[in-house]
């Protein structure tokens, strides 16, 4: 009985130690799946997060480059708005010398006609070079600052805007800027 015993402990023991051994085997096996699998979801989301801040670093440097062309833009406009404004008060200017001219030209004595027509000249001569002179110094109107309107040039552009032509093929004809042309023609309506 007493081997009995002793068989019966042993076989006790055994078990006990297959199952402790069973138990550690066990848990490094649980312990070592659920870790590599955390250890590799964090390395992607580390991955991930480099690529986006990345992209976002790309992206700001893309709106504020965008940005500064924006800026730099608006202040070309600002100075282009200017001239265009310091363009219409001369011509403001301009149109009221030419009213002042109207109103003196009929308290000119009845026989200096043949002078007349002189002046008349003279005045469009002076107002196409003003006006020439004008447009030359716009940034708008990209032309030389040598390139004059000449009274042949003027009868020319008036001759083709009474046949119908319209502003472009007026331009185009002549080789000179759409916003002259408009100039010259809207000087010789009033």
């Amino acid at each position: 009985m007493f081997t009995g015993v002793i068989l019966s402990l042993s076989a006790i023991l055994i078990i006990v130690l297959l199952f402790v051994f069973k138990k550690e085997m066990i848990i490094k096996m649980f312990t070592l799946n659920i870790s590599a699998p955390a250890s590799e979801f964090t390395e992607q989301l580390e991955q991930t997060a480099d690529s986006i801040i990345r992209r976002l670093e790309d992206e700001t440097a893309h709106l504020e480059l965008l940005l500064e062309e924006a800026e730099t833009k608006i202040g070309m406009l600002s100075r282009q708005v200017e001239h265009a404004n310091d363009l219409i008060n001369k011509l403001a200017d301009l149109e009221e010398r030419r009213l002042v001219f109207e109103q003196i030209e009929p308290a000119l004595p009845e026989d200096k006609e043949d002078t007349i027509p002189v002046m008349e000249t003279q005045r469009e001569s002076e107002v196409i070079n003003h006006t020439a002179e004008l447009a030359n110094e716009s940034d708008i109107i990209d032309h030389d600052e040598t390139d004059r309107v000449t009274p042949e040039k003027h009868r020319l552009i008036m001759a083709m805007a009474d046949q119908g032509y319209n502003v472009t093929e007026i331009a185009k004809a002549t080789g000179m800027g759409k916003g002259e042309i408009i100039l010259l023609l809207q000087l010789n309506k009033k």
